[in-house]
This record gives C-alpha cells, structure tokens and sequence, in this order.
C-alpha cells in the first residue's frame, strides 16, 4: 500500500470494535461451552464414540483454515472475508442446534469451525489495520482479556444452559450475537482497502489443507483411536512429512504463496511463531489435566474445578491490560517477552509440590502468577509479529502465528494425555497390583470419570488419589522446560521501534 488511509472517525471505531470483541467472544466461548454439554449430548443422539469428533473436529476445521482466511483478506479486503467467517460460523451454529443425530452434529461443527477460524484470527488482523503498534498494545490486551473471559465462563454457561433450556441452547446462544456482528460489523468494517489482482494458489491451499490435516490429527488419533505405532498412524505421519514438504517447496516459487516462506525468513517472526507454538503446548497441556487433580483431590465438580483455574484467567486480564498501556506508552515490549515465561515457569515449578493433600487455597496463588506471566506474552506476540511485518503481510503474518499456537495446543493436550495416562498406568500397578488396576478401571477409566475414584472404597481411593497426584506432576515436569525455553528465544525477537501508523488508520498525534 503505498499511502496510508486516513484514521477512521470516533464513531466508526467504536462500531468495528464492538463488532470484533462480540465476534471474537462468541468465537472463544464456543470453544469451552461445548465441553459441558457432551455427556447430554451422547445421551441423547447416542453414538458415543464419536462424541470426542464434536470437539475434534471444531479443532481440526478452525485450525487448518487459519492461515487461509489472513492470505484470503490480505488479498480481497478485511470486510468480506470476516462477514464471510460470520456467516458461516453463524450457519453451522444453527446447524448444530437441529442436529437429529451425532454424524450431522459432527458434520456441523465443522462448518462451524470453519467460520470460528476466521473469527479468532482475523480480529486481531483488523485491529492491526487500524490501530498503529505504538497504540496496539492497549487493544490487543483487551481483545486478550476478552478471550481469556469467555474461556472461563464458557463451562459455567454451558452448564446453566445444558439444566435449564437444553442442550441445544448451547449453540443457539451464540447465533444472535453472531448476527448481530454481522450487522455491527457491516456498519464499522468499511474500511478504506487496497485489495490486489492476484491468482489464488489453488493447489498451496490444497496442500496446506492435507498437511495440516494430517499433522493435526495425529495427536487426535494417536494413543487413543489407534496405536502410536499403527499403520493408520505411520500412514497418517507419512501423508502430513510429503504434504508439507511439498507445500513448502511449492510455495517457495508460488507467485501469490499462501504462507510467503520469507516469513520464517525473519528470525523475530520465526521465534513468535515457535514461542506461541510452545506457549500453548505447556498451557493446553497443564490447563487440560489440572482440573483432573482438582476434581480427585477435593471432590469438586468438573464445573466447580473449571472455575478453580479463575486466578490464572483474572492474572491474564489484568497483566494483559496493565502491560498494554505501559508498551503503548513506552514502546518498548521485550521485556515482557523475556520475564513473562520465565514467571510462567516458575509457576510450573511451584505446581510440582502439589499433592493428594493441596486444594485450591495453595494452587490459586500460583495460578494467579502463572496468569501474570502468561499476560505478558499473549498480548506482545500478537503485537511484535505485526509490528515485524509488511503492511500488505499484515494478515497473514497474524494468522500464521495463530496457527502455529492452535498446533502447539493440540500436540500439548495430547502429550500431556500420554504422559498422564503412561504415568498414572505405572502408579497404579505399583500400589494396587494388576487385580486391583483392572478393579478400578484402569488409567483411562480414571481420567475419564474422576467420580470413580470418589466411589472406591478407602483402602483403594488413597493410592488412586496419590496416584493421580504423581500422574499430572510428571506432565507438569514435561511443561516445564516448554514454557522456560520461550525466555531465550525472545531474545532472539529484534526489538524494532513499535510503528505509529496503521495501514488504514492514519497517524498517531
């Protein structure tokens, strides 16, 4: 682009930006909402082994077309492709509410997924259209607390709404607001766009979709639909090393590639797109398996040991509101990326001394602290990958750094299912014997239904509960070095001076 736009008026700004936040809220609620809501589910569209699909394959779809949607906007304009995202994340939701049965249901949800994609990556594009990195950081820590919000109030909501009107009313919830983006979003998404001719690279699309498809579900099958060592998984790991190793020789010499290689070309770029990789791979990993020891340890619902992990989200908002001002105010924002995960870690290794005998008065404050860590990050990745990037990169760039923390989510809930599952398996045995493993249910059992462990009788429920204990601090141990290894690939991040222009937005004053 080689003018900037000027800046969009008071009352324009206000409209785009009640858009994307309810945008982006509906998005991230809809990801924790369902989880509450599957047992009901199962129970009444029946097929309930494919009730881990309707999680699945929300992942799955929102993941791989990530990338596609910030190429898709760089090329044709913000406006349609995220009305676009909208309407179809508004379609599958409806979809998801009539579902007769389990396979529409799955069929939905991809859909669905599809528009939520979008939704979440393209917000924080939008943003940096009109928002220059000097003033980026107050918004996108608000965005952040946005997200962080919906994901802790998403299990009490689906559990409200799964007692009272129904199940369904999990996915008609988010339609209206949806709609109502729409609208907004019609009203404050006129922005003043340099779209481009361009020939869109069908066969990259292609291959990224296969790749990333293949590569996304392989933690997705693996050590639970199929062996580790199956054919189904080696075939699966084949098809995802050819496909991406073809996407990315094709698009070295791709006129319009989707994702540019010189990306990864730049080392600040290359070190987000790891951290935000490795970020959610810790995070995913713990957050995932915690509430298991909450829920052993204390006795506490799924829905009460959910809101036990509050402390870390209240740590996110306020770090991630108070460090937006001070990056917008100094320019500065390193250092956030330097001490953030070296707070984070330590806070992992604070969650290594728990045991059967902690409840949550010793794990909220360190969940508190590991929120002020991981509020330091999140924000200024967003912010640093944007500020890095060219202004006609700008949305792809973004998105690309969204995918790779969507893979590390993945791959980490997955690990850390190994690693939980192989370590309580060895306690188990250790303490109660073969008999008595296969008495209680196995590990799987025991992940699955904490209620069983309530139900055991007292000379079994103290070594199952130890044994759970012992189980998620080994995968906390495995977290560890993860969330560490962000600290010295920050400072690999060239801390460029934060812009004050926006590609469509004018100047600071």
């Amino acid at each position: 682009m080689a003018d900037v736009a000027p800046a969009l008026s008071p009352t324009q700004m206000r409209w785009l930006m009640g858009g994307l936040m309810v945008g982006l809220f509906v998005s991230a609620i809809e990801q924790s909402i369902v989880a509450t809501a599957l047992p009901t589910i199962a129970g009444e569209l029946g097929s309930a082994d494919q009730i881990a699909w309707v999680v699945s394959v929300y992942l799955l779809t929102s993941t791989v077309v990530t990338p596609l949607y910030g190429k898709m906007s760089d090329l044709f304009g913000r406006r349609v492709v995220y009305r676009t995202a909208l309407t179809m994340f508004a379609i599958g939701s409806v979809l998801c509410a009539v579902a007769p049965s389990m396979g529409f249901l799955v069929a939905a949800r991809a859909v669905q997924g599809l528009g939520g994609g979008g939704l979440m990556s393209l917000a924080f594009v939008i943003v940096g259209d009109v928002v220059s990195p000097r003033q980026r950081g107050r918004w996108i820590g608000l965005f952040t607390t946005i997200f962080t919000v919906s994901a802790v109030i998403g299990p009490l909501v689906g559990g409200l709404l799964v007692d009272g009107p129904g199940w369904r009313w999990v996915f008609w919830a988010v339609v209206l607001p949806a709609v109502v983006a729409i609208g907004v979003t019609s009203r404050g998404l006129r922005l003043p766009f340099a779209t481009r001719p361009a020939r869109i690279d069908w066969l990259g699309i292609a291959l990224l979709v296969i790749g990333s498809s293949a590569i996304l579900l392989l933690p997705i099958w693996g050590g639970d639909t199929y062996a580790w060592g199956s054919v189904q998984i080696v075939a699966t790991a084949a098809v995802a090393l050819v496909a991406t190793v073809a996407f990315v020789a094709h698009e070295r010499g791709a006129d319009e590639p989707v994702v540019p290689m010189h990306l990864f070309g730049d080392r600040t770029a290359a070190a987000i797109f790891t951290m935000g990789f490795l970020l959610m791979g810790s995070l995913l990993a713990v957050t995932t398996f915690l509430p298991l020891f909450l829920q052993v340890s204390t006795g506490a619902s799924a829905t009460r040991s959910g809101l036990m992990l509050i402390p870390q989200s209240v740590g996110i908002s306020v770090i991630a509101t108070v460090g937006g001002n001070i990056v917008s105010r100094t320019g500065r924002y390193k250092w956030a990326l330097v001490l953030g995960p070296m707070i984070a870690a330590a806070s992992l290794l604070a969650l290594t001394t728990i045991d059967p005998d902690t409840g949550f008065v010793q794990i909220g404050p360190i969940l508190l602290v590991m929120g002020f860590g991981l509020g330091m990050v999140f924000p200024n990745l967003t912010l640093t990958v944007q500020n890095a990037a060219r202004f006609e990169d700008l949305g792809v760039a973004t998105s690309t750094a969204n995918f790779f923390r969507s893979m590390g989510g993945a791959f980490g809930a997955a690990i850390g299912g190994a690693v939980v599952g192989r370590r309580l398996e060895q306690e188990l045995i250790a303490s109660l014997g073969e008999q008595r493993y296969a008495d209680v249910g196995g590990a799987e059992g025991l992940i699955r239904s904490p209620e069983t462990v309530r139900g055991l009788s007292d000379e079994l429920q103290g070594p199952a509960v130890a044994a759970v204990a012992e189980a998620v601090v080994s995968m906390v141990w495995w977290s560890v070095p993860a969330m560490a290894l962000m600290a010295p690939l920050a400072l690999l991040v060239r801390e460029r001076p934060l812009r004050t222009s926006s590609a469509i937005g004018g100047v600071d004053a």
